[in-house]
């Protein structure tokens, strides 16, 4: 990856054809990230998701959580990214007085958009390219320091403008957000931070009121008043998640041990939930994999438990 201005890098429309699974690994750094999927057969994990990519398929990501892409292989597989130290680009955004651009990336975390409107989507492409445009401008010899300070002024100008579009992008998103942002919302936070740290386990409504020194009954209103689920079902949505990501990234663990280290007591248990949500049992998932709008009805028959 090329370094334009210091705490900034770009991949520009990379292609992969001739590689191997194991070339792409998950990993986690300290920028923010920019990812547009442009070709290709691809999952992309961050933590236990797995998002099956579409064409112009745009994540924004705050680095922190391990992600990465997983191709298939003998396809060729191209994208954009984008990394920027928060750092470096807050005291630009405050001396504009736009901190508010950073907030997809501070309130959101992860998040993906999908079937952005073709002209915004080109928008977003037309910046990157000439981001990459000026980086290859940038490597020409015997620039003088001005042109090459001209060069970073650019290039960060041009990185202000993608970030106004991706915030006019996330304002339904954030304003949920922002509606949720009580005290409500900061007990729901910690409840799903505990189940999320404590999923693979028996856990019970009274182990997490105990351990969060909270009334199980305050903490289920409020939980579903929030999130539109109970705890209960929040809980077995990130059990399902962590076994369809075992099943589908380490296929020498059996379905027993898919389903012990996702927090299921027994791999009849396992199967019979994976089933009800997916349609389809675990073996049979891990051979021919999920159609998309199966996974939908999964996401939808949660919240409708």
């Amino acid at each position: 990856m090329h370094s334009l201005v210091e705490n900034l890098y770009l991949y520009y429309r990379n292609i992969d054809v001739d590689f191997r699974r194991e070339d792409f690994f998950l990993h986690s750094h300290d920028y923010f990230e920019i990812y547009l999927f442009h070709q290709g057969d691809c999952k992309y994990l961050i933590n236990d998701h797995v998002v099956q990519l579409q064409q112009n398929d745009i994540i924004v990501m705050n680095g922190s959580a391990l992600h990465g892409p997983s191709p298939k292989e003998g396809i060729a597989y191209e994208r954009s990214v984008i990394e920027f130290s928060p750092e470096w680009i807050k005291p630009i955004l405050k001396t504009l007085n736009v901190p508010e651009l950073l907030t997809p990336f501070d309130q959101l975390t992860n998040t993906l958009f999908r079937n952005i409107d073709p002209c915004k989507f080109e928008e977003i492409h037309a910046l990157l390219k000439k981001i990459h445009m000026k980086q290859l401008d940038s490597q020409i010899p015997k620039k003088n320091k001005t042109e090459k300070r001209m060069v970073k002024g650019e290039v960060t100008t041009l990185l202000v403008e993608l970030l106004f579009i991706l915030y006019e992008l996330s304002k339904s998103k954030l304003d949920k957000v922002m509606l949720g942002n009580t005290d409500k919302k900061t007990h729901v936070d910690k409840i799903i931070s505990w189940i999320d740290h404590h999923f693979q386990y028996n856990v019970t409504l009274d182990d997490i009121s105990n351990n969060l020194h909270i009334s199980k009954y305050y903490m289920s209103r409020i939980f579903k008043d929030i999130t539109g689920i109970t705890v209960m079902q929040y809980l077995m949505q990130r059990r399902l998640l962590r076994s369809k990501y075992l099943l589908e990234m380490h296929p020498e663990k059996t379905i027993l041990d898919v389903a012990l280290e996702s927090g299921f007591e027994s791999a009849s248990h396992f199967s019979r939930r994976f089933r009800k949500y997916f349609n389809v049992a675990p073996s049979e998932y891990r051979n021919k994999g999920i159609d998309e709008k199966d996974t939908d009805k999964f996401l939808k028959n949660l919240f409708e438990q």
